[in-house]
């Protein structure tokens, strides 16, 4: 045991001692010029080591390993490696030979001297990329330094290099003079390179003055690009150009490589731009991509990641290049695929030669030739491929072009409009089979002889017009016209001409190329249409457009004269129209039309306004003169009688009149108030003038109710109305659950709460209670919908329905589509119909009810008594409640007569199997005397106030 750690203890003090072993390279008398030194070690440290730490380190001095022959040593940015070399003179006299380092790209080289006896340090030179070129010990490209060995001296030399990037271990010592002579002749050649390339840019520039095409342009770029990488490589840029600032050589590198890389691209790009489709031309724009990440590389990138991208964007395209080659030649596409195979020879033998004088390959004199040479003629076959290449795609250009040709000879030939080309003083050249259709004739030859004479001014219904049309051309390139013309037989189109000047081929001239459509039908609608934008179908008359138009003209002229309108509306249309047939209400229309026509004269403005409805602007007339054509009209009307099919009917008017005001600016207003005039006018009989008057009170109670209907169609849209709920209690049974009846209420802006009282009889008269019925019912199911617990407790409510809803055809439709989306019990629901609109409307209430009661419905015949036939229709009406009118049971008490009544109402009523509901029991001892009448409900404030419908939760 105790032999084994000696043997491990000999072996840890030991090894360094054998790493120590470095061999020494002799110079003597028989040394070639230039002795590259194979005996050469190396090692990597961190940049900031300095040779004293590592003479001074055991350890890190003994970490040296032998380079292998022409071995490459890769390193990283923050690091740097060390070269040593021993050296030994075993000459018999001093000599003085020179120490080159050859790898211009290099950011720094520093050049250390060592003696063996005394350890004494000696820096020969320290220069590079970072550094002015003047700081350099000899002002050569290299890296070159005097060395003195006296007679026997052995020295040791470390060399200190910082790139990120692969550095060659290419050292050697030079004879004086052999190093001068190599010097000069490597600057000759590199004078030379740079001379062919720029050569060649300029060679390619002159192509591109010559044929305009931008491949030339891109191979002078690429040429230049490349000289500038070559001159950076080798040091040529730097010594020359910037030798002061080393800032710029760095930078220059990669932007002249990637815009080098960049116009070889773009150049495989514009020769090959017919063959790169689909991926390899999302290919080609990742190399351009490529390319240009490398030209901005010195903006963003650090050393390591510039030369990564600088070996990546190289392979790339190359590779992506390649590859595209190998495509071709399946393809088959024989002058493309050897263009591109020279044009990656030429880029691949670029990047050898870049590589060489940059010291990464082994730098013979004749493999530089010889990569120049392959340089050059691959230039030499690309410049034969492109001539067939430009050759092949002129041959395919003039095919395109012939084939273009014969498809705008087709286009012109057959197309749908009349195409012609003309002499300037109106010969004909050409024409297709359109325009000779138009025109009237059968051939071409025939429309060519008639126009021998006076040209193409035969088809012009007006000597001068060709002239004029000639005159406008002239002022501009092309013009449209529009224009009666003349056919062959002398019959009269309309068209619509598009025409431009242009000079004749192998000409000074002009022609004229134009086009012809034929617009006659076009036209014809056209002005149809401009007729009936201002005038009403049926009756002939100005249309309402027409009229505001009228009056608006009017109010905005500078005149202060006043002006009049009349609103006349037919009281019997409707009657007419529903009880006949609508040919009847427009037969009457018309009539009435020509009845006015006759008593108005052409100066005053007669328009259908709308439905039966008529105005009359009087311009620059007073009310009186107003007053007088209504008179006319209303004397006019007394006497018309209206015959249709053995029935003749009594016609009347209501008029309305207004005066235009000083600030009226919208015609729409001036209307309105006529209108207004007119409603007030047939609601006081028939055959009535009114003259709007805005203090007036029947005015005024007008413009109230027309107030409410704009309010109560806001309150419709945007859900105003509020449903409360009144109990109706049973007097002599017992029900289970809630019976009560549904009432309505507005919300105002300022959260007023308004009762129906103020607004049922305009939504009555102004025919919203449609509206408002769907959306009581709507509201009230939602409700029930959302509280299903509510609906539960629920024995019966009770809803109102208007006339007007049960004579809307859509309406029963619509609740039973409620009651389906709702899913509400028919059995719920009670609507109550007022006894005058059952009366008046019996039949359509008979065909509601019947429907929804065999749904399951109840209705409910409400303000019973009311009417004076009440026990007449009762019989005929199938109701399950009868509710008495309130008048009755108010005053029962007081009042014999109406306890009698409602007595004899509830005793047919349970004769007819109906239940009675009394309204406006206001206290405890109506609701006694109620029961002891027999009466079923009870309903009115002595039992429950109306309250929210919420409050019922």
């Amino acid at each position: 045991m105790c032999f084994r750690l000696l043997l491990i203890y000999v072996f840890l003090f030991t090894s360094p001692l054998f790493a120590l072993q470095i061999e020494v390279n002799q110079l003597n008398k028989n040394s070639e010029s230039n002795l590259t030194l194979n005996q050469l070690y190396f090692q990597i440290t961190d940049a900031n080591v300095k040779l004293d730490d590592l003479l001074a380190s055991t350890t890190a001095h003994h970490q040296f390993q032998p380079v292998t022959k022409k071995q490459q040593v890769q390193f990283k940015e923050k690091q740097a490696v060390w070269f040593h070399a021993s050296i030994i003179n075993t000459q018999f006299h001093t000599i003085t030979p020179i120490l080159e380092y050859h790898f211009p790209p290099a950011d720094l080289v520093e050049i250390y001297q060592v003696n063996r006896q005394s350890q004494d340090i000696k820096l020969l030179g320290r220069a590079g990329n970072n550094l002015p070129f003047y700081e350099r010990s000899l002002p050569y490209r290299s890296y070159a330094v005097n060395l003195t060995l006296a007679r026997g001296e052995q020295i040791d030399v470390y060399i200190k290099v910082q790139d990120a990037a692969i550095v060659p271990s290419n050292i050697r010592i030079w004879q004086p003079n052999a190093f001068i002579d190599y010097q000069q002749q490597t600057a000759m050649f590199d004078g030379i390179l740079q001379g062919v390339m720029w050569l060649l840019a300029f060679y390619n520039l002159l192509l591109l003055y010559q044929t305009r095409d931008k491949l030339y342009l891109y191979n002078t770029g690429f040429f230049i690009c490349f000289s500038l990488t070559f001159a950076v490589l080798n040091g040529m840029a730097f010594a020359a150009l910037w030798p002061n600032h080393p800032e710029i050589n760095q930078a220059t590198l990669y932007l002249s490589t990637g815009a080098t890389l960049l116009m070889f691209n773009l150049a495989i790009r514009h020769a090959l731009r017919r063959y790169l489709t689909g991926f390899w031309r999302w290919c080609n724009i990742a190399s351009s991509l490529a390319a240009l990440t490398l030209l901005f590389s010195p903006l963003y990138a650090s050393g390591e990641l510039k030369l990564l991208l600088l070996f990546s964007c190289i392979g790339w395209i190359l590779i992506s290049n390649f590859f595209l080659a190998l495509r071709l030649i399946n393809a088959g596409k024989h002058q493309s695929k050897r263009f591109i195979w020279i044009s990656i020879l030429t880029a691949l033998s670029a990047a050898l030669l870049t590589a060489t004088q940059a010291g990464y390959l082994n730098n013979i004199l004749n493999w530089p030739y010889l990569l120049l040479a392959v340089i050059l003629f691959s230039l030499a076959l690309t410049s034969f491929n492109l001539q067939r290449l430009t050759k092949n795609q002129s041959i395919s250009q003039l095919t395109a072009e012939v084939k273009e040709l014969q498809q705008y000879h087709d286009i012109f030939h057959n197309a749908v409009e009349g195409l012609f080309i003309t002499t300037l003083d109106g010969q004909l050249i050409n024409a297709n089979a359109a325009l000779i259709s138009i025109l009237g004739y059968d051939s071409l030859a025939s429309l060519k002889k008639a126009t021998e004479k006076k040209g193409m001014s035969i088809f012009y219904t007006e000597e001068q017009q060709r002239a004029e049309v000639v005159a406008q051309l002239q002022t501009g390139y092309s013009r449209n016209f529009e224009m009666p013309a003349l056919r062959g037989d002398g019959s009269t189109f309309w068209g619509l001409m598009s025409a431009r000047l242009s000079k004749a081929p192998n000409s000074n001239s002009n022609i004229i190329h134009g086009s012809v459509i034929d617009i006659t039908d076009k036209k014809h609608a056209y002005e149809q249409l401009n007729y009936l934008a201002n005038h009403d179908p049926l009756t002939a008359l100005f249309n309402r457009h027409y009229f505001e138009q009228q009056i608006s003209n009017l109010l905005t002229s500078s005149s202060k004269a006043t002006h009049c309108v009349l609103f006349v509306d037919i009281d019997q249309f409707r009657l007419i129209n529903s009880s006949c047939d609508h040919n009847a209400g427009d037969a009457l229309l018309k009539q009435v039309s020509d009845l006015f026509k006759q008593h108005l004269n052409s100066r005053y403005t007669l328009a259908r306004l709308d439905g039966d409805e008529f105005g009359v602007l009087l311009a620059n007339k007073t009310i009186k003169e107003a007053y007088a054509l209504a008179y006319r009209l209303l004397d006019a009307i007394k006497e018309f009688r209206f015959i249709w099919q053995d029935n003749i009917f009594i016609v009347s008017l209501g008029i309305g009149i207004t005066e235009t005001l000083i600030n009226d600016v919208n015609p729409d207003a001036v209307i309105k108030r006529a209108g207004a005039a007119c409603t007030i006018a047939k609601q006081k009989g028939q055959n009535r003038i009114q003259l709007y008057d805005a203090n007036d009170q029947d005015t005024q109670r007008h413009q109230n109710e027309i107030n409410w209907v704009s309010q109560l169609r806001h309150a419709v849209e945007f859900d105003q109305f509020v449903l409360y709920q009144q109990i109706i209690k049973p007097i002599s049974a017992v029900e289970q659950g809630l019976h009560y009846e549904i009432l309505l209420r507005l919300r105002t802006e300022d959260n007023n709460i308004i009762g129906p009282d103020s607004f049922m009889s305009s939504a009555e008269r102004y025919g919203l209670m449609p509206l408002i019925d769907r959306w009581v019912i709507k509201q009230y199911f939602h409700w029930l919908q959302q509280h299903p617990a509510h609906l539960k407790q629920l024995s019966k409510c009770c809803i109102n329905l208007s006339g007007s809803s049960l004579i809307d055809a859509n309406f029963k439709q619509d609740v039973q589509t409620l009651f389906h989306d709702y899913n509400i019990a028919y059995s719920l629901i009670c609507f109550e119909i007022t006894e005058t609109v059952a009366i008046v409307n019996l039949q359509n209430t008979v065909d509601f009810i019947n429907h929804f009661r065999k749904k399951g419905c109840q209705f409910s015949l409400d303000d019973f008594g009311s009417g004076f036939s009440s026990y007449g229709y009762l019989k005929n009406f199938p109701a399950d409640y009868i509710k008495i009118d309130g008048h009755f049971v108010r005053d029962l008490l007081d009042d014999p007569y109406d306890k009698a009544i409602v007595k004899s109402i509830h005793d047919i009523a349970q004769a007819m199997g109906m239940r009675t509901v009394a309204e406006y029991v206001e206290n405890e001892r109506i609701l006694n005397e109620l029961k002891l009448l027999g009466i079923d409900y009870a309903q009115g404030y002595g039992i429950a106030r109306p309250q929210p419908l919420g409050n019922l939760l």
